[in-house]
């Protein structure tokens, strides 16, 4: 029964919803020094909950039969109830974003496009996920977008270096910890023609691109910390989740249980954003 739970939680994709509202609250966080509910919260995790299940949906639909196993075969055991979350999800989605202001609405609206066209085949069948080398790009993109530029124009902060930083940051994380994804799916994107970075330059030269990326990520949290953002408190906890992140992408190989990449790496958010809010009460 526990783990049918831990399924439900990751393949019903409640997990990566909570580590999407968790990012965009660690923002608020580092930014204003407080946390608020607003609409944007309810609609980060509605929105993300939505996006995943409809790429599952989408992927179980245009995938080659003979490739899925494992976690496949549970999001098939849980489709019914996907689609009833999904559904729900973007009911309560739909009514949290027409509750923003219409200039918080025009922020999101490129990075939820490229979402949507992300998971949905819009391109003569084909989804932006399709793309060579595209995938990586648009979803630390996305992430960053969202959960780091969304939270500051929400509440009237102000785009400055600093924010500048911390997308850079974001961007860098989201970037790293997506590429041993990467590596888990090499199969299927093979048999879908879709190049990778694991895919061109092959699993140990794809793992030295993501300790680059996290190597861009400490830069930007150095400099936010030299410029005043970060306490020594806040950059040693981003520093160490980045070491924490290092540590599950050396580990990582295609014939790990999913619940390594799906849970631990995905996970890397959640804990990353539960020892900040930590830090706030300190």
């Amino acid at each position: 029964m526990l783990l049918r739970f831990v399924d439900l939680v990751l393949y019903g994709h409640f997990w990566i919803a909570l580590a999407a509202w968790l990012m965009q609250a660690q923002t608020q966080l580092l930014y204003f020094g407080t946390w608020r509910w607003s609409a944007l919260d309810g609609f980060v995790a509605a929105g993300t909950l939505v996006i995943y299940a409809i790429h599952r949906l989408v992927a179980m639909q245009l995938q080659e039969e003979p490739v899925y196993a494992g976690r496949f075969r549970i999001m098939r055991d849980y489709q019914h109830h996907i689609v009833a979350y999904a559904v729900l999800a973007a009911i309560t989605g739909a009514w949290f974003f027409f509750q923003l202001e219409f200039s918080i609405q025009l922020t999101l609206l490129v990075p939820c496009l490229i979402a949507l066209a992300y998971v949905l085949p819009l391109f003569k069948g084909r989804r932006l996920r399709d793309f060579s080398y595209l995938k990586i790009f648009l979803i630390a993109f996305s992430w960053a977008w969202i959960t780091a530029v969304g939270p500051v124009i929400q509440w009237g902060g102000e785009l400055n270096i600093a924010v500048l930083w911390l997308v850079v940051e974001r961007a860098a994380f989201v970037f790293a910890i997506t590429i041993p994804f990467d590596i888990r799916d090499l199969q299927l994107d093979q048999v879908g023609q879709v190049s990778t970075l694991p895919g061109k330059f092959g699993v140990e030269r794809a793992k030295r691109i993501a300790y680059f990326a996290l190597a861009i990520m400490v830069v930007a949290i150095i400099l936010n910390g030299v410029g005043g953002f970060y306490s020594l408190l806040v950059a040693t906890i981003l520093f160490l989740s980045a070491l924490a992140a290092g540590a599950l992408i050396y580990y990582s190989h295609a014939q790990r249980h999913d619940y390594y990449f799906t849970g631990a790496l995905d996970g890397t958010m959640i804990l990353q954003a539960l020892l900040i809010w930590g830090a706030s009460l300190a």
